[in-house]
């Protein structure tokens, strides 16, 4: 028998797979098929970065013309999905309703993995994520119009409205910067999962699964919760310190990658400045996390993640709190699928050993004499 390797808790600082869709580094830099994530921020839409992501580069305009009439055409979602999300309580998470619909999602297409199912559950994750919410709160489907785009058409679904040009470019700066992560939890939960071929639809379900937790994709609606909470600049060094003292998180600092500076975090700030001048709301939203993030910086020594600024930049534009997480989901969904793919080029079903520290030797006793 081979000598068992013992690896560190959270496999930190052990790499389990190889991977070139994307590299984030402690010394602050992203990359995502070998292009910084500034400039992809700065230049791309989400169809193109989405492109990259699954495909290793860029397209050229013809390409892209014709992957973004696919993504259109895959975008509308079988009304028995949403059927099925008439069934969920109304109390209920909205990852957890997300979850439920892409599961019956995989139920209805049938359970298998073939590229245009996958460029399907990209491309209807929007809806998906827009019509369980508004079913959850009593409203009418909202089907998406193809003369919009992508992040156009998210804004349109979920706030029944159609957003303004900058609106829509805010929106779609979050999306790329939440395309893609390497292997973070969610994404490495869909690789086990592929590695036992089963598919693109029962992964999508777990990554959600795991997306869901505060130490993941869930951080957003907590920090957003928590500086509500906070209120003002003048509160912050005060809330930090006390909430430090209770050994409690501040929610939306730390990263296992980062230890200095998130790159996404940096980019979303300044969006969310531009954002508020924009709209003419003055400051006090941005002073308010600047103050935070000076002062988990001064008592921790801990970066502000992307979450952080993501939450202040979905409330100003009038995106619900508890829609923050679908939303994530609706953009990673995108690295899932390349991770998924990626998986199966070489792959070996993950199963890793474990260490008992149980009691043996132990003889069965018969419950009448227990």
């Amino acid at each position: 028998m081979s000598e068992i390797l013992r690896a560190p808790k959270g496999l930190d600082g052990v790499a389990v797979a190889d991977t070139s869709i994307a590299k984030s580094d402690a010394d602050g830099t992203l990359i995502y098929r070998g292009y910084a994530i500034k400039d992809l921020f700065e230049h791309s839409t989400f169809e193109e970065s989405t492109y990259l992501i699954l495909y290793g580069k860029l397209p050229t305009r013809s390409e892209l013309e014709e992957f973004e009439a696919k993504m259109l055409r895959f975008s509308m979602v079988p009304h028995n999905v949403y059927d099925l999300v008439k069934t969920i309580p109304h109390e209920a998470h909205q990852m957890d309703v997300l979850r439920t619909a892409v599961s019956g999602l995989g139920a209805t297409e049938g359970g298998i993995s073939s590229e245009e199912q996958k460029l399907s559950i990209i491309a209807q994750m929007p809806a998906l994520v827009a019509n369980c919410y508004r079913i959850i709160k009593g409203m009418d489907v909202a089907e998406p119009d193809p003369a919009l785009s992508l992040s156009q058409n998210f804004l349109y679904m979920l706030r029944g409205k159609k957003p303004s040009d900058f609106e829509a470019w805010c929106f779609e700066r979050m999306l790329i910067l939440y395309l893609e992560h390497d292997l973070n939890a969610s994404a490495f939960t869909v690789r086990v999962v592929a590695s036992t071929l089963a598919d693109i639809y029962a992964a999508c379900t777990a990554g959600l699964a795991a997306l869901k937790g505060p130490l993941h994709g869930g951080a957003n609606e907590a920090a957003m919760q928590m500086l509500l909470k906070i209120g003002s600049a003048d509160n912050a060094r005060s809330y930090v310190q006390e909430t430090l003292a209770k050994r409690e998180k501040v929610m939306g600092f730390g990263h296992r990658v980062y230890k200095t500076v998130d790159p996404r975090s940096q980019l979303a700030k300044k969006l969310l400045r531009e954002l508020l001048e924009k709209q003419g709301k003055g400051l006090e939203t941005y002073k308010l996390c600047e103050a935070v993030e000076s002062a988990v910086w001064e008592f921790k020594k801990l970066p502000a993640n992307v979450d952080f600024y993501a939450a202040p930049i979905f409330l100003n534009l009038d995106i619900p709190i508890e829609t923050n997480t679908p939303i994530f989901a609706s953009s990673r969904i995108v690295g899932w699928v390349a991770h998924y793919n990626e998986q199966l080029v070489d792959n070996r079903i993950y199963r890793p050993d474990a260490t008992y520290t149980g009691e043996k030797g132990l003889k069965y006793v018969p419950i009448d004499s227990r």
